[in-house]
């Protein structure tokens, strides 16, 4: 029995490298973001519940305390959260909830614990770019038959594939540098990452590489020379960096950096209003209305802070960002100490890679989930081969248990939700409320079946109810307040104008109905 948990779980890892890029589900309504979304959840839950179960394991080592401080962090964040059920559930298409949260950690810490030879590990990477470089050739393939203006590789969002792709190529670089017989296969791969990033039009994942391959570079060449490597690097990386800011690059996307400098200042407001423990998981778009100082409508989307630490520390307030920041400068330091060993420049040069990118983006689980995944992975590298005695006593003790309640707990975040998308879908949103009755989003469409079978009163229950769980579009307030005022109650009308207007003061809709309502 020790024997087959070993192996199995040895190869968990890799399952959730290959799945996590490449899975969809086109019978369900979020048929991108969701599925990646429930594999982080079940990859983490099922990973540390196979870790719990094994007689022997790593230890985190100095990964410890920054792992347990995060996760203190996040649950602090959710205690003073001013939406509990968004917290806990995540805003549609969104999902960066406590439990996500704290699912990025476990993945990491699982992998840790999980791998244990120097084959998994490197299965893991190679499974990671087989499933970017499908998702890739699917975005040049879509680019080619001019499927979309900015090919996804069906992930949802072009800059997701980028973040995906930045992260693969030093891989295949460490890899393919290697004399064998797949050297022409990693070459090939990075050809189709490279057509992929460049169909994104992502300048972020295009920063973002530079800084992937300067750190795999720096980590890669002897001691002697890596201080040297170092300065050359980052002055490329600057000068990348100060290309994209002063040629017409600067506009590319409709989004010049004026635009995300005025953001990240309103930004700045959000997080002095409520400094320590932030505002709670994924509720920046229930707040951030009350900051803006400008309309940034069909220009950058206001529900999220698109830098990811002014976003953490948005949502999880100071605290929140140094407990993260200790874990990435501990895994940095592990990187750095351990560049000699095999795996470690590559997969340290895809931590470095996703660190820039998600420094002008936000966490988002198709392409954080990889991140803390790769991170377990390097850190795993750098260790020795797991000792100790057997975790458990005689008869019945705790790692049984917490593995069937981690199991459970995989079901009920993972597989529920996308039960739920699916019956969405095909319009049964009386279904859907039942196995996920937090997420807001199944409610205002059930309120909106119920007015349209002239139930208004059941409706406006439903939509109200979707308010209260934290919704954060504009327009189901303004839906609320027509119907409230349709069934005469103008009072609470009035006040679900006005919090569509707290949550975007530019919105038109909601302001001329408000004015028009009688004094």
């Amino acid at each position: 029995m020790r024997h087959l948990l070993e192996r199995f779980g040895g190869f968990v890892p890799s399952v959730v490298a290959l799945t996590l890029p490449i899975t969809s589900i086109p019978i369900a309504s979020d048929s991108y973001i969701l599925p990646r979304t429930s594999i982080v959840l079940a990859g983490a839950c099922l990973g540390v519940g196979l870790a719990v179960l094994l007689p022997e394991r790593h230890a985190l080592g100095a990964l410890r305390w920054p792992l347990l401080a995060a996760a203190a962090a996040a649950v602090l964040a959710f205690a003073f959260s001013i939406s509990w059920p968004l917290s806990l559930i995540g805003s549609y298409t969104r999902y960066e909830s406590l439990p996500v949260r704290l699912a990025y950690l476990g993945l990491a810490a699982s992998t840790l614990w999980l791998l244990r030879s120097s084959r998994q590990r490197e299965l893991v990477g190679a499974a990671f770019v087989l499933g970017t470089t499908v998702v890739a050739f699917k975005a040049w393939l879509q680019w080619f038959n001019h499927v979309s203006f900015r090919p996804d590789g069906d992930l949802g969002n072009a800059n997701l594939l980028a973040a995906l792709v930045v992260m693969a190529i030093p891989i295949a670089i460490d890899r393919g540098r290697r004399a064998d017989y797949f050297t022409f296969l990693w070459a090939a791969a990075i050809v189709i990452l490279i057509a992929g990033l460049v169909v994104t039009t992502s300048r972020s994942g295009a920063l973002g590489l530079v800084a992937a391959c300067a750190v795999w570079l720096t980590t890669s060449v002897p001691r002697r020379l890596a201080i040297a490597t170092a300065a050359a690097t980052g002055a490329a990386l600057l000068g990348v960096l100060a290309f994209v800011f002063l040629s017409p690059l600067r506009a590319l996307n409709d989004d010049p950096p004026e635009l995300r400098l005025n953001l990240w200042s309103d930004a700045l407001r959000l997080v002095v209003a409520r400094p320590v423990t932030g505002w709670g998981e994924d509720s920046t778009g229930l707040v951030f209305g009350h900051f803006l100082s400008r309309d940034y409508a069909g220009l950058v989307t206001f529900d999220r802070v698109h830098s990811g630490p002014l976003e953490i520390a948005a949502t999880q307030g100071i605290v929140g960002l140094a407990a993260l920041t200790w874990v990435v400068v501990a895994i940095g330091i592990v990187a750095w100490r351990g560049r000699a060993e095999l795996n470690v420049p590559g997969l340290a040069g895809a931590l470095a890679g996703y660190s820039v990118w998600a420094f002008f983006n936000f966490d988002w689980a198709p392409a954080t989930g990889a991140f803390w995944l790769l991170a377990g992975t390097l850190w795993s590298a750098t260790l020795p081969p797991p000792v100790g005695g057997r975790v458990g006593g005689r008869g019945l003790s705790w790692q049984p248990l917490a593995a069937v309640a981690l199991v459970v707990v995989a079901v009920l975040l993972a597989v529920f939700p996308v039960l739920a998308d699916v019956w969405y879908l095909k319009g049964r949103a009386d279904l859907a409320v039942r196995v996920d009755p937090l997420q807001a989003q199944y409610h205002w469409s059930l309120g909106q079946g119920l007015v349209a079978k002239h139930d208004l009163r059941g409706g406006i229950a439903e939509l109200q109810r979707a308010a209260d769980l934290g919704e954060t579009e504009p327009s189901l307030y303004a839906e609320l307040g027509d119907r409230q005022a349709q069934l005469g109650d103008l009072d609470a009308a009035r006040s679900a104008y006005r919090r569509a207007l707290a949550i975007d003061p530019y919105y038109t809709p909601a302001r001329q109905r408000l004015s028009a309502l009688p004094a």
